[in-house]
C-alpha cells in the first residue's frame, strides 16, 4: 500500500511505530557506542592475555573502525532496496553472532578478524537505526528524536570506562563482548515482532564500484588519522594511505553526482539546513568527544586513577546533558536551533577553555563541575542540529541522509582524536605518562573548534528548520512518499 508520509499511526500487536523505533534506536544505538568505547578500556588486559606489543593490540580497534567505515556509505541504498527493518535485523544478527565469537577467541588474530565482522554489522546499525526513527517522526516532532539521539551518544560513552573498567577487574576480558549477547537477541525479537517495514521506490542497481570507492576511500582515511599520532603524519604508510583514501573520496563524490541511481545521495548535501547541520556537528563532536576522551586520558595517564575513578569523574557530563535536554526541548520550537546552537558553542568554548587551567593537583570536584557544565552546554548545540538537520530532506531520501549525516559524526570522532593527540604530542605530552600541562594545548584548541562552531551556526536560517517547530506546524510542506509500508 502507499505509505503514509510519517507512519506515526502504524502499529503492530498495539505498539506504535515510533515507541518501537525508539527502543530499537535508543538500544542499538548504546550498544553500538558502549561497545566502540569500553574495549579501548581493556586494551592492556588484551595486551597482557595474548602477550602482544600495544600497536598489535591497538587493531582491535583500528579493525573495527574501518569495518564501520566500509558499510556505512553503502547503507541507505542497501536499506531501502532491502528494507529497512530487515537490514537492520541482519545488521544486529551480524553484530550479536560476531560478538560470540570475539569472546571465544584464542588468538589477537581471531579476535581482530572478529572484531572486523562485528565492524559490518555496527556500520549499518547506526544509520539504519537514524533512518528508522526519524521515518516514524514528522518534522514537527524531531525534537523528540533529537532528546533520546543526544541521551545515548553521550549516556553510552560517558559510561563506558565504569563498565569497562568493572567487567575487566571484576569478571574477564571476555565480557566486554558477552554482554551484546543478551542485548542483541532482545533487539532481533523485539524489531522482529514491532517494527515496521519500509522499502523505497526505484533504486536502480547496486553501483558496486561506487561503494567500493565511498568505503574503501573512508576506511584508509581513517586509518591514517587513527595512525597519523603515533606513526607520524609524514611516515609512507600515513601519507599513502591518506592521499590514496582522499583521492578514492574524490573520484567517489564525483562518480555518485552524475549517477541516476547513486549508493550514497551526495546531492542531498545541496540543501543548505542539512549541509550545515552536518558541518555543525562534526565541529561540536570534535569538541565535545575529544574534550571527554582527553580528560579520561589526563585522569589516568597524568594524573594516575583508574578507569573507573576516571569515569565517575567524567560521568556528571551525562547529567548535565539530561537535564539540559529537558530545557532545550521546550525552547527548541519557540525560538529555533540558531539561537540554540550559537548559545551551546559559546558554552562549550568557554568550559573547554577552563579546562585547560587543570593541573596535577586540581581538585576532582573542580573537573567534575566543568565536565557537568561542559554537559549542560552539549544539548543547545546537538539538539538542535539533530532537529532541524533533515527539515527539508524527503521521507524517501532520509536513508540517504541518515548515512552520509553518520558518515560525518562517524569521521569526526577519529578527526577529534587524530588533532588532539597531535596537539597533545606537540605539547610534550606524547609518552605513556604525559605531564598535565601539556593538556593545556589539547583544551584550548577544543575552545577554537568551538568558536568556529559559532562562526558556522550564526549562518543558520531558522526558517530553513521551520517544518521541526511545533509553532510552525502548517508550515511543513507536503511531500510525495513513493515507498511502502508493510503492517
Amino acid at each position: 500500500m502507499t505509505a503514509p508520509q510519517f507512519p506515526s499511526e502504524t502499529r503492530r500487536r498495539g505498539v506504535s511505530a515510533q515507541r518501537a523505533a525508539a527502543v530499537v534506536f535508543a538500544i542499538g544505538m548504546f550498544m553500538s557506542i558502549m561497545d566502540s568505547q569500553i574495549v579501548n578500556v581493556a586494551l592492556a588486559t588484551l595486551g597482557r592475555q595474548f602477550d602482544a606489543h600495544t600497536s598489535d593490540v591497538q587493531w582491535v580497534v583500528t579493525g573495527y573502525l574501518l569495518s564501520l567505515a566500509i558499510c556505512i556509505p553503502a547503507s541507505g541504498w542497501i536499506g531501502d532496496r532491502f528494507g529497512t527493518k530487515r537490514t537492520y535485523l541482519v545488521a544486529i544478527g551480524i553484530f550479536t553472532v560476531a560478538s560470540a565469537l570475539c569472546a571465544l577467541s584464542t588468538s589477537l588474530v581471531e579476535l581482530v578478524i572478529m572484531r572486523l565482522l562485528q565492524g559490518l554489522g555496527g556500520g549499518m546499525m547506526a544509520p539504519i537505526g537514524t533512518a528508522v526513527l526519524y521515518r516514524a517522526y514528522a518534522p514537527a516532532e524531531r525534537v523528540k528524536v533529537a532528546r533520546s539521539i543526544s541521551r545515548v551518544t553521550v549516556l553510552a560513552p560517558s559510561t563506558a570506562p565504569i563498565i569497562g573498567g568493572l567487567l575487566v577487574s571484576k569478571l574477564s576480558w571476555h565480557w566486554i563482548f558477552l554482554v551484546n549477547i543478551p542485548v542483541g537477541i532482545f533487539l532481533l525479537v523485539f524489531a522482529g515482532l514491532y517494527l515496521p517495514e519500509y522499502r523505497s521506490g526505484e533504486q536502480g542497481s547496486f553501483d558496486g564500484i561506487g561503494a567500493l570507492l565511498g568505503g574503501g576511500g573512508l576506511s584508509a582515511v581513517l586509518f591514517a588519522l587513527s595512525s597519523g599520532p603515533n606513526d607520524g603524519w609524514l611516515s609512507p604508510t600515513v601519507l599513502l594511505t591518506g592521499i590514496l583514501g582522499a583521492a578514492a573520496l574524490g573520484v567517489f563524490i564525483r562518480r555518485e553526482l552524475g549517477l541516476r541511481f547513486p549508493v550514497l545521495r551526495i546531492r542531498l548535501l545541496a540543501d543548505r539546513m542539512f549541509r550545515r547541520a552536518c558541518g555543525i556537528v562534526s565541529l561540536a563532536t570534535t569538541v565535545f568527544f575529544g574534550s571527554l576522551v582527553f580528560t579520561a586520558l589526563y585522569l589516568q595517564q597524568a594524573r594516575g586513577f583508574s578507569a573507573i575513578q576516571s569515569g565517575l569523574t567524567t560521568f556528571p557530563t551525562a547529567i548535565g546533558i539530561g537535564i539540559s535536554s529537558q530545557v532545550v526541548s521546550r525552547l527548541y520550537p519557540r525560538i529555533g536551533p540558531r539561537r540554540l546552537m550559537i548559545g551551546g558553542f559559546a558554552g562549550m568554548a568557554v568550559m573547554t577553555a577552563a579546562l585547560s587551567s587543570l593541573g596535577s593537583s586540581t581538585s576532582l570536584w573542580e573537573v567534575r563541575g566543568l565536565m557537568f557544565l561542559l554537559g549542560l552546554s552539549m544539548p543547545y548545540v546537538m539538539m538542535p542540529t539533530q532537529a532541524s538537520a533533515f527539515a527539508r530532506i524527503s521521507h524517501a531520501d532520509t536513508g540517504h541522509a541518515s548515512a552520509i549525516f553518520t558518515t560525518v559524526q562517524r569521521s569526526a570522532s577519529a578527526i577529534a582524536i587524530a588533532i588532539f593527540a597531535t596537539v597533545l604530542a606537540g605539547a610534550g605530552g606524547g609518552g605513556i605518562e604525559p605531564p598535565a600541562s601539556s593538556f593545556r594545548a589539547v583544551y584550548l584548541v577544543g575552545a577554537i573548534v568551538a568558536i568556529a562552531g559559532i562562526a558556522l551556526a550564526w549562518g543558520v536560517h531558522d526558517s530553513d528548520a521551520a517544518a521541526t517547530m511545533t509553532k510552525n506546524r502548517k508550515m511543513a510542506p507536503k511531500e510525495e512518499a513513493p515507498a511502502t509500508v508493510s503492517t
